[in-house]
């Protein structure tokens, strides 16, 4: 049984629901919250010190505090809609961390000004949102010029991604996708460690 598939079991959560109750935050953060794929995404990020990095869908800030690990001279905001969320990251990370804060927020309406960040990053998060086109559009509306894009999304059964069904199930339909919404430069690579994988997917705002 996969990430996604424990998820999706748990006490039948409705998925289509962008805000959990704080027994399902909990769950999740205790569960997933330090899963491999928020490290090896950082770890392949290709982030530079002076970022100024926005995640959408930071659940417990896992891979926001790697990310300050590399990031010193930027800024980190992690963004998610469930307050549980937020004050679970928050409670997980330490004050001297001061270059990450952490917002409340969904993909389709992001709270941050237009060309203001230089790279976006969504990790296993991308299937839930209510509307990715939406997210997509908000994403190119927030990045800087040239400002990049990465998306993960775990590798399951197969070839598939995410809830391996719908318009996202597979990574050509991500690809097109991304490209539909107007980025460009889309690449996508894959990355193992300890017998998990993922999906990477890069972009730019031309």
């Amino acid at each position: 049984m996969n990430y996604h598939d424990n998820h999706d079991n748990h006490d039948n959560h409705d998925q289509n629901t962008p805000i959990w109750d704080d027994k399902t935050a909990e769950w999740y953060a205790a569960e997933f919250g330090d899963h491999i794929s928020n490290a090896l995404t950082i770890k392949n990020a290709k982030l530079k010190q002076d970022e100024y990095l926005l995640e959408i869908g930071c659940g417990s800030g896992s891979a926001c505090r790697e990310a300050a690990k590399i990031i010193t001279e930027g800024t980190i905001i992690g963004m998610d809609p469930t307050p549980a969320m937020i004050r679970i990251a928050t409670e997980n990370t330490p004050s001297s961390i001061v270059q990450l804060e952490y917002l409340l927020g969904a993909a389709e309406n992001i709270p941050i000004e237009n060309d203001s960040k230089t790279i976006c990053i969504a990790i296993n998060s991308l299937h839930h949102w209510n509307d990715y086109k939406k997210g997509l559009a908000e994403i190119l509306r927030v990045l800087k010029p040239r400002g990049r894009l990465i998306i993960s999304d775990e590798i399951v059964s197969g070839d598939s991604c995410g809830h391996s069904e719908g318009p996202l199930s597979k990574p050509t339909l991500v690809i097109e996708e991304i490209k539909r919404a107007g980025l460009v430069n889309v690449k996508l690579e894959t990355f193992e460690e300890d017998g998990d994988g993922i999906y990477l997917f890069r972009a730019e705002k031309s």
